[in-house]
């Protein structure tokens, strides 16, 4: 059922409740104001849950375009932004979310003339461990010739790149195969020989945007160019953008100590760290190179120019927009409210990361990028950032990519890495300001996640004790992977196999529920450790009345995280419940708790 604002008791902000825009976004228009405009929500129900996109019922003229932003509100908790360019009657926002909570609708529209609605670019920062090598693992090359595939298919204006190391010059090569002059990449390698590590030359900026000048190398107690380097880059419409590839420190990360925190906390357990230790955990050199950065660094290199910069890569530190008191019930944040200062130094220095703008609700868009390799752990990782600054850039969309291509999927290289690094990228769509049609291709955007709550909820039923429960195992590492530990109800320890060299998969472990019982559901607890390997991927959950003949209940294949995994057996009557890992993580096979559950009585 289609609704309209009014009949979902969502405060209005129209005809006279419309909160004027500022001065800076005055509709330019010689005949007069355009305004005001009518506009509706249109749901797909009138309970939080449902999914709504704002539509604008536009005023159109000949030769003009108008920019529309949009955003939800509770108070100053913001759920949704959107802006988006039209010359129809009738324009839509990208869907969004109803929370709990009332909200306010804003809406601000400027016109302006068609040729004057600025320059698409898109943006896009990644790291390429060890330059598409997966840190030296991959020795074929083939991961890095379907790394420049998948670069070419997302075809970004400004590529910001991390751990180039040896690969630049072929990622370049690679880039501009068979491209038609006019559209071919520049390619700057950033990092100076100067400042190389035992890794190398760490950052590059590959552009297919004219490139005016390479800022010099900035070295200083904190930093050099093996953490910024950056060029002037000019626009078809003879403006410029500054732009700068950039990487922090990565030891002493929130990580590790984030991820235990919220385990911690979801499972009542003591806290290895207070929220204030897990803060200090970002003090550790990044702060510092942050504000030789922002302070010193790019004031060296733009001085007084108003240009829009444009910044991307991999900072090993979490944002502060994400961990607020409006978050702290999304699922891994676990009550948390963590003001993580070095991204928040961004913030203040008139920075937006774009991810997060354009994604505005932390709980349904938390924008993992760490780790698409090594696992998704309780607390949801985002380290990888694209960062815009100016009154000229409107940021239209925003998404991370984690999965190989379709067309690379399927084959032992995707099984064993299923991103081509182990970072996700990111890859944002803005607008600069200025002559120029607007958007001349189709905007990116991030898919929700469907459940974001503090944790999944138990199953339906009662669990069964985990003193009637036994489990055996096909293989197991002795001393610290014994079976019983799957139903021993502590979620700190686990069952391990032993190695994938030792024993290969498929591996098998089974509970014996002591007598044949009806079953509602089976949770499977993956390892809650921050070391994922073994966690299960690919299996068949299966059932038996004696322990010898089994039967199938389900196939299942499980995402590379800690959160819970729930099988329905509504209706199954067993003895046994057992699991086939078809794939682990690493070859190996491990899990926390094999849960049981049966109907309540």
């Amino acid at each position: 059922m289609r609704r309209s604002l009014p009949s979902l008791a969502i405060a209005l902000a129209l005809a006279g409740l419309l909160t004027p825009a500022p001065a800076a976004a005055d509709p330019v228009d010689p005949s007069g104001p355009p305004g005001p405009w009518p506009y509706h929500l249109d749901c797909d129900g009138d309970r939080p849950g449902s999914t709504c996109t704002v539509v604008v019922e536009g005023n159109p003229r000949p030769g003009l375009v108008e920019e529309i932003t949009t955003t939800v509100r509770s108070g100053d908790q913001v759920w949704a932004r959107d802006t988006f360019y039209s010359r129809t009657a009738n324009a839509r926002s990208r869907p969004f979310v109803l929370p709990e909570q009332k909200v306010t609708v804003d809406v601000f529209i400027t016109r302006m003339p068609e040729t004057s609605a600025g320059t698409q670019l898109r943006l896009m920062a990644w790291n390429l461990f060890v330059g598409g090598t997966i840190n030296g693992q991959e020795k074929t090359g083939e991961n890095l010739r379907q790394m420049i595939e998948y670069l070419n298919e997302v075809d970004p204006d400004v590529l910001f790149v991390v751990e180039g190391y040896g690969s630049g010059k072929k990622i370049l090569d690679g880039l501009n195969a068979g491209r038609p002059a006019g559209k071919r990449f520049s390619g700057v390698q950033l990092t100076q020989p100067a400042d190389y590590s035992v890794n190398g030359d760490n950052l590059w900026l590959y552009t297919k945007l004219k490139v005016e000048k390479v800022y010099p190398r900035y070295a200083d107690a904190d930093i050099t160019s093996f953490n910024l380097g950056g060029a002037r880059l000019g626009l078809p419409n003879g403006r410029h953008v500054h732009a700068f590839s950039m990487w922090t420190w990565h030891e002493i990360s929130a990580n590790w100590d984030t991820h235990e925190a919220a385990v911690q906390n979801l499972y009542g357990q003591s806290r290895t760290k207070t929220d204030a230790q897990l803060l200090d955990d970002d003090r550790f050199r990044r702060v510092a190179m942050g504000k030789a950065i922002l302070d010193k660094a790019l004031p060296s290199f733009i001085g007084d120019d108003d240009a829009p910069v444009l910044m991307g890569g991999d900072l090993n530190a979490w944002p502060h927009l994400d961990w607020t008191e409006q978050f702290k019930n999304a699922r891994g944040h676990a009550g948390m409210v963590l003001p993580w200062p070095l991204t928040k130094m961004f913030t203040d220095a008139g920075f937006v990361d774009t991810f997060r703008y354009a994604n505005a609700d932390a709980g349904r868009y938390p924008g993992r990028t760490w780790s698409s390799l090594s696992g998704y752990r309780s607390a949801p990782a985002r380290t990888d950032y694209v960062f815009t600054r100016g009154e000229d850039v409107s940021v239209l969309g925003s998404r991370i990519d984690d999965h190989r291509l379709p067309r690379h999927q399927g084959d032992a290289l995707d099984q064993t890495y299923p991103f081509y690094s182990d970072h996700s990228a990111v890859v944002t769509d803005v607008v600069i300001r200025g002559l120029g049609g607007g958007p001349d291709r189709p905007i990116v955007s991030e898919e929700p996640e469907d459940a974001p709550g503090v944790w999944p909820a138990a199953p339906a039923g009662t669990p069964v004790p985990p003193a009637e429960l036994s489990a055996t195992a096909t293989t197991f590492k002795p001393g610290v992977g014994d079976p019983a530990r799957a139903v021993d109800g502590d979620v700190t320890t686990s069952y391990q196999s032993d190695d994938a060299e030792t024993v290969p998969q498929p591996h098998f472990i089974t509970v014996d529920l002591g007598r044949v019982r009806e079953l509602s559901a089976t949770r499977f607890q993956p390892r809650l450790s921050y070391d994922m390997n073994g966690t299960v991927l690919k299996g068949v959950v299966q059932v038996s009345d004696d322990g010898t003949t089994f039967r199938d209940v389900k196939r299942v294949e499980w995402p590379r995280m800690t959160a819970p995994n729930d099988v329905d057996m509504t209706g199954v009557m067993a003895r046994y419940v057992r699991l086939r890992v078809d794939y682990g993580m690493g070859g190996a096979s491990a899990i926390a708790e094999i849960i049981p559950y049966v109907p309540l009585v």
